[in-house]
């Protein structure tokens, strides 16, 4: 009986997945230089307090001079991810020559290295973000217009620079940040935001839609200055040998050494709003020069001396009310439990 073999065919263009641009690189901080050096360490010098000048003194008309306190910190690199593949140049004859060396570094770097690069320095910058808020009730159309601009003046206050700042949404928050209710009837807002498929601006600071899997479990909302952290990209390797010992082909080879941290003196430049996933936040109680530090279910750090605690070779952990405290002095504090983004940072001070 006659049989119809219908022909297959390989398509020489290769089918490719989706790639992600990077959504933190353009805020990352650079100001710091690790070449060299797998650590350095960064020194913050503590302001005096002001006096009344005293035109009629003898002596210290400025006031009785004391030594500049200094802080110091030490921030190391720990992240070094690489990858090793070949293409055997027989496979690659036998194949329409579909495979390319350059192409595939490429699609490794965009495929692999630029989602988990934004994921490590997103968990990063929440974890070390002096501000925050934890509310189980998720932000819709209604509400997330408010709590976005109440954290940019929380950065306000905190006298951090109002530009260079970048407001980081959860992709579905994004969509009702789009839908706010009170830009519903801004034409600038519907211009930008939804003819032209953007985000759109809130506060003079750029509200990028970052997919879930990127942020840490629970977070809705980032709101970041640039210069608060430093994200060292030391080394990005992307290499085709040819002529690789043992191999008949090309050997791919990959590396990349970075790392991101909150600068210490610079933690209030972050702001995060959890709905879950965040240690609960730090409260206190004090009384005659002690100060009693409260979150249920987590381990608390804290310091006296002014200090960033998540940071600070100083910082103690906490066990029973801390005590011989004299007046305006600082407790500063943060909670921390397993498998959660740790709280932002808690200030009393000694009245």
């Amino acid at each position: 009986m006659p049989t119809v073999n219908l022909a297959t065919k390989y398509d020489a263009k290769l089918d490719e997945r989706y790639r992600l641009q990077s959504r933190t690189e353009r805020f990352c901080g650079n100001a710091y230089n690790w070449e060299g050096a797998n650590a350095i360490k960064v020194w913050t010098l503590e302001s005096a307090e002001l006096n009344d000048y005293n035109s009629t003194a003898s002596a210290n008309r400025f006031g009785t001079p004391s030594e500049v306190d200094d802080e110091i910190n030490t921030y190391t690199l720990q992240k070094k991810r690489s990858f090793s593949k070949v293409f055997d140049v027989t496979h690659v004859q036998d194949q329409m020559f579909v495979k390319k060396a350059n192409a595939y570094l490429k699609q490794m770097w965009d495929e692999r290295y630029v989602p988990e690069i934004d994921k490590y320095r997103f968990k990063a910058w929440a974890d070390g973000a002096g501000q925050g808020a934890l509310n189980s009730t998720q932000l819709d159309k209604d509400t997330v217009l408010k709590q976005i601009l109440l954290a940019h003046a929380a950065l306000d206050d905190a006298f951090v620079p109002s530009e260079n700042r970048a407001t980081f949404v959860r992709s579905d928050i994004a969509v009702e940040t789009a839908l706010a209710t009170q830009l519903a009837h801004s034409d600038q807002w519907v211009d930008k935001a939804i003819i032209r498929g953007k985000i759109g601006e809130l506060n003079g600071s750029p509200v990028i839609s970052v997919p879930k899997s990127l942020f840490p479990t629970g977070l809705e909302f980032m709101v970041k200055y640039k210069g608060a952290s430093a994200d060292p990209m030391k080394l990005r390797m992307l290499r085709a040998n040819d002529n690789a010992p043992g191999y008949a082909g090309t050997l791919m080879e990959g590396l990349a050494r970075y790392d991101s941290f909150v600068l210490a003196a610079k933690a209030d430049g972050i702001f995060c709003y959890f709905q879950s996933g965040m240690s609960p936040a730090v409260v206190s109680t004090s009384s005659g020069g002690a100060v009693t530090l409260t979150a249920t279910g987590a381990t608390i750090y804290y310091t006296t001396d002014g200090s960033n605690p998540k940071t600070s070779s100083t910082k103690a952990t906490y066990s029973t009310t801390v005590s011989g405290l004299t007046t305006g002095q600082t407790v500063l504090a943060y909670s921390a439990k397993s498998g959660s983004i740790n709280s932002p940072i808690y200030s009393v001070t000694v009245a």
